[in-house]
């Protein structure tokens, strides 16, 4: 098949197009910069066709979809940890012009990635594929609750999308490093804020052998929850320190000590005055985590989760390996 992937120069991105070769498939990506793509993509050995242009532009999408078999819709605009997410609707309106075009072009499937955040915060103990949305606690999350719902109504019409719900990624080889990275890094440099609550671990190189796997054509409409292998921030603290052969540094807080502390950050932001990458968004979507059942993606993609001691201890080596980390001790 030719699959078009566009975010083909994110962390997500990039991994999807290296799986999509592995497994045989052609590939072509949408790319606002030309000159991303040997960064993004040489790491891991690939080569693809590449369409200029942005998601949210009808004439290049429709010009990237035009002989396509399949797309995976990976791109969008981030931002919830530093409080500083996008205030545009780039999020739906990428969706809307990347969706459409591929179901007009009679590609399928369509997929689409997605974040748990859409669920968060939650009263529920763990998160099913039928768990409701979460209200909105910013622009950008409210761009991503707006397209979850733009990518249910075609599924609801019975389109050929696919879309995957998905917890912290985290793993090697990225031609950026914020996200995960940044947590990562912060905690090993610095030190850590160890909060009630938790998050879903995903390895990025397991995410792509996922998306991989669902280009599969006439199944129709499928949801996949995705949000990883569940860890308490405590027990992330510790693995982290394990993976890097240190302890790391860390002081535990209340739910409402760290939400405060967001909350004055924003303040300072907001002057000028801080560039730390919490929030009160953040605090409040890390103290709210909770477990999620993916089984029924397991099951259905023959898929499973490898340990999370080998994806801690990789993306520490990986850090170390482009001189972002020190040598272990």
């Amino acid at each position: 098949m030719l699959v078009l992937v566009t975010g083909a120069t994110g962390f997500i991105g990039s991994h999807a197009v290296a799986a999509l070769r592995r497994d045989g498939h052609d590939v072509r990506i949408l790319v606002r910069n030309p000159d991303r793509i040997a960064p993004a993509l040489e790491p891991h050995g690939v080569t693809v066709s590449a369409v200029q242009g942005d998601m949210t532009d009808p004439k290049s999408v429709a010009t990237a979809v035009r002989g396509c078999d399949a797309v995976i819709h990976a791109a969008g605009e981030v931002g919830v940890e530093g409080g500083t997410g996008p205030k545009t609707t780039a999020n739906v309106d990428g969706v809307r012009t990347v969706v459409s075009a591929a179901l007009d072009a009679g590609l399928d499937p369509v997929v689409y990635t997605s974040t748990i955040t859409v669920h968060l915060p939650t009263d529920e103990s763990v998160l099913t594929p039928d768990s409701p949305l979460a209200q909105p606690l910013s622009a950008y999350g409210a761009s991503k609750r707006d397209a979850e719902l733009l990518v249910r109504r075609w599924q609801h019409e019975g389109a050929p999308v696919t879309s995957f719900t998905i917890g912290g990624v985290y793993g090697p080889v990225s031609p950026h490093l914020d996200g995960s990275f940044g947590a990562v890094l912060a905690a090993l440099e610095s030190f850590m804020l160890v909060p009630p609550g938790g998050l879903g671990v995903v390895d990025v190189r397991d995410l792509a052998t996922f998306l991989s796997r669902a280009v599969e054509p006439g199944r129709g409409p499928r949801h996949y929850l995705c949000g990883g292998q569940y860890v308490t921030w405590a027990q992330w603290t510790e693995a982290l320190g394990h993976a890097a052969g240190v302890e790391v540094a860390h002081q535990e807080v209340t739910a409402d000590e760290l939400i405060d502390l967001g909350r004055q950050f924003d303040r300072l932001r907001a002057e000028g005055r801080n560039s730390a990458p919490l929030s009160e968004e953040a605090a409040i979507i890390m103290t709210s985590g909770v477990p999620t059942d993916d089984s029924a993606t397991l099951a259905d993609l023959g898929a499973a989760y490898r340990p999370l001691s080998e994806t801690f201890a990789d993306t520490v080596g990986y850090l170390r390996s482009i001189g972002r980390l020190r040598p272990a001790p």
